[in-house]
């Protein structure tokens, strides 16, 4: 199950690289073009049901996670005006806390999954800024260590600047807090959790 969930952490950020690549090869030539005509003025109109978010920045986890790049995808869905369904996955690399038991070379990855739901409110300007609320599990990938599988709460805010009613760039504060099961002796559970900056782009369908 771990090594799964391992090979689809790679896959993921494999995809959130050439996506944003993509993202900018494809929106870098169009956008001076359209901006005379098509840039929103007044507030977002919430006429598409489903959005992408690509967010990437830093993680700074505490307890036994892990402490370092964040790269986070976001899948919406508009299940109300206002009320949006949001699952989600991120990808974290880089330091966690030293011990010979769980993480004996002091660096690893960890993947969190989660499903929930996000509020999102209209502005009289193309700003939409959101609340977050989601929960699902965490996977800790220490080098050389033992691997170790959670449960995380996980709550955000945020907010996206709408250039058009389709593309938007922002940022989001999030926060979690959990418990991780090591089975490891001495060390069977460990609280875990984090505090996220990111910024990136989202784009609506």
């Amino acid at each position: 199950m771990l090594s799964a969930v391992r090979t689809l952490a790679r896959l993921f950020t494999t995809f959130a690289i050439v996506a944003a690549v993509v993202a900018i090869a494809l929106l870098g030539p169009s956008l001076p073009a359209q901006a005379e005509e098509e840039l929103l003025r007044g507030p977002h109109p919430f006429i598409k049901d489903s959005e992408v978010t690509l967010h990437a920045g830093y993680s700074a986890g505490f307890g036994d996670n892990v402490r370092g790049l964040r790269v986070q995808g976001d899948y919406l869905y508009r299940l109300q005006q206002s009320v949006w369904l949001d699952l989600q996955m991120a990808v974290i690399a880089g330091s966690c806390h030293s011990d010979p038991a769980i993480c004996s070379s002091g660096s690893g990855a960890a993947v969190d999954i989660a499903a929930g739901a996000v509020w999102k409110f209209q502005t009289n300007l193309p700003i939409v800024p959101y609340v977050k609320a989601a929960a699902g599990p965490l996977f800790l990938f220490p080098q050389d260590s033992r691997s170790a599988a959670g449960i995380l709460l996980r709550g955000g805010l945020g907010a996206h600047y709408y250039l058009f009613d389709w593309f938007g760039v922002g940022a989001e504060v999030s926060g979690a807090g959990g418990v991780a099961f090591y089975g490891v002796a001495g060390h069977n559970t460990s609280g875990v959790g984090d505090v996220a900056a990111t910024v990136g782009v989202a784009l609506q369908f």
